[in-house]
């Protein structure tokens, strides 16, 4: 949500508004403005109220924010699971902190599947990384699968806690029954998932 359209969003915090509204708030073009507001709407983010006794000539909608907005709103969740994270390896060493990653492991990942086809088990890991916020696209090289992001829900905390990629290579190793590396980007300004598996006669 950064650049114009974190803007955009930022001008409908504070009130509904029309696309005229915006254009000269923002000083942004009125099609600069309608794509940008077709990506919040089509995203859930956004949604366009009919405007009663509207003149011609006059913008037919107001824009205004829906409940899933909430969930963009900045907040200290980052900073708080950082601050535990770092506290939980100082009080419990390598060992125990090894372990309790091993645990929420345990509780991401659920009851792996022993049923199914690989690629029904693929299927279903997906929608595990989904509910995460970690949606990924499959790539097959020969035997080597790959699952990649366009970018990662836990981006601004896997610099200074790699460990975290280590947590959802964990879960997707448990839910597909294959041995499972992260191969993320950490170091690129928007950092992006990547896990790796190689299968042999697995798929």
């Amino acid at each position: 949500m950064a650049g114009s359209r974190g803007r955009v969003l930022a001008e409908l915090r504070r009130a509904p508004a029309t696309i005229n509204d915006l254009t000269a708030r923002l000083a942004l073009s009125a099609n600069a403005v309608r794509s940008h507001l077709a990506a919040l709407e089509r995203d859930g983010i956004v949604v366009p109220e009919p405007r009663q006794g509207v003149g011609v000539g006059k913008p037919a909608h107001l824009y205004r924010l829906t409940a899933e907005a909430q969930a963009l709103t900045p907040k200290a969740y980052d900073a708080m699971l950082g601050v535990v994270l770092d506290a939980a390896r100082d009080r419990t060493g390598p060992d125990g902190y090894a372990a309790i990653l091993r645990g929420a492991v345990d509780r991401l990942a659920g009851e792996p599947r022993t049923s199914g086809s690989f690629d029904e088990r693929l299927t279903d890991t997906r929608a595990v990384l989904a509910a995460v916020g970690a949606n990924v696209e499959v790539e097959r090289d020969g035997n080597t699968l790959r699952l990649r992001g366009a970018d990662c829900p836990l981006a601004s905390m896997v610099a200074k806690h790699p460990e975290l990629c280590g947590v959802l290579a964990g879960v997707i190793a448990r839910r597909l029954g294959v041995a499972v590396n992260d191969c993320c980007d950490r170091g690129a300004t928007l950092p992006r998932c990547c896990f790796e598996a190689t299968l042999d006669a697995v798929a």
